[in-house]
């Protein structure tokens, strides 16, 4: 139960006419909790993004800190006066923050109710109300467990269709219904707070009356992968390497002729090459018994290195069958990538007339690092 991860992604619209969205998301993740927040500013466009940018930082920032509610109410209301003409807050706000054994806290002031989804059925939240500086928030407290989800909407997606495809808009209660459907193992974070969206857009005829954000976590045990990449400086190394290897628990990739060599050897198991996973660009990739994946090494690396700058995502890849593509696919589904880099020198690699990307596979393997970070991955690069 201690062993939670929590998938955060979300999906949104302006409104129509405004470059700016004035719904705003934060999210932070540091080991002890994760924190995300969505707020929505009073009106729209820059001002109301400001507004709701504010805030989130705000709650993000203290609740990581942990501060107690009062003090982050306390201090938006400080920042964030109520409007005078209309008598309302600035900014409204969903806060949630999850501990690593699915212990959740969830603040709500003045956004639509947050759903929680758990084996496909809407399930009910317990609030209670407490006033903080003439605010009244509602507060829960949840015990999440593996494939329970947490979906959090501003008003424009409930009030999407108001006046045309439904008088009342989408409501919370068809809400419901459209996620118990949606919703099911195989679809993820990202795919589900699109759907939310594309189907606003529908309702509202392409022309939105109010700015929609849709953000959506998923609670699910956390993948890991490993990916070794060439032989340990030391071959009376080559064991251990290989033990360590084949002891992680996660998926497993290896690339490199001379790593797939020592795997054979060491586990005492044949190489097959599959020839049909060939292309232009990348060599075949092989397959040994106990091991997810068997690719070349350096072109193999530096293309997933070129498709990570390009800003390649899972479904570009989902379904290709060449060593990179298959690569990449690995990386973007883990949450934690352990990446094992020989030191031994391929004399092939230090050819001269071989390209800059050829020349230095820790280098390779170190951009390669960055970019999976950037996509918040949490990446360990060891040496041997």
């Amino acid at each position: 139960m201690n062993d939670l991860f929590v998938e955060v992604d979300y999906s949104q619209l302006s409104k129509a006419g405004e470059e700016l969205c004035g719904d705003s998301v934060g999210v932070e993740k540091d080991g002890k909790s994760t924190v995300v927040a969505l707020s929505d500013g009073l009106g729209s466009g820059v001002k109301a993004n400001i507004l709701a940018t504010l805030t989130t930082r705000i709650i993000v920032s203290m609740l990581q800190k942990n501060c107690r509610l009062d003090e982050v109410v306390e201090t938006l209301a400080e920042t964030l006066p109520v409007c005078k003409v209309r008598n309302i807050a600035y900014s409204t706000f969903s806060a949630i923050q999850i501990f690593p054994g699915g212990e959740t806290y969830i603040a709500e002031f003045d956004n639509p109710p947050i759903f929680w989804v758990r084996s496909g059925r809407i399930m009910h939240i317990e609030r209670k109300e407490r006033k903080i500086s003439n605010r009244i928030i509602k507060e829960s407290h949840l015990k999440l467990q593996n494939g329970d989800w947490l979906v959090v909407l501003s008003d424009g997606v409930v009030h999407a269709g108001i006046g045309g495809i439904w008088n009342l808009g989408w409501r919370w209660e068809k809400i419901a219904s459209f996620l118990e459907s949606t919703i099911n193992e195989h679809i993820d974070a990202a795919t589900l707070s699109r759907k939310v969206i594309e189907t606003t857009k529908s309702l509202y005829k392409g022309v939105l009356g109010d700015d929609a954000t849709c953000l959506t976590a998923r609670i699910r045990a956390p993948q890991r992968l490993v990916v070794w990449a060439g032989p340990p400086e030391d071959n009376e190394k080559d064991a251990e390497v290989v033990h360590k290897f084949m002891q992680f628990h996660g998926q497993r990739a290896a690339c490199g002729g001379t790593t797939g060599n020592i795997l054979s050897r060491v586990l005492e198991k044949k190489i097959e090459v599959n020839l049909n996973s060939m292309r232009e660009e990348v060599p075949p990739m092989g397959m040994i018994e106990g091991v997810d994946l068997l690719t070349e090494g350096i072109l193999t690396l530096a293309s997933v290195l070129r498709n990570l700058r390009r800003g390649i995502d899972l479904e570009e890849v989902r379904y290709k069958n060449d060593g990179a593509s298959k690569l990449l696919h690995m990386m973007l589904e883990a949450d934690e990538i352990h990446i094992y880099a020989g030191r031994a020198i391929n004399p092939a690699h230090q050819n001269p007339k071989l390209s800059g990307e050829l020349s230095l596979k820790a280098r390779v393997l170190e951009e390669v690092s960055e970019e999976l970070r950037k996509r918040k991955k949490t990446v360990h690069l060891e040496y041997y």
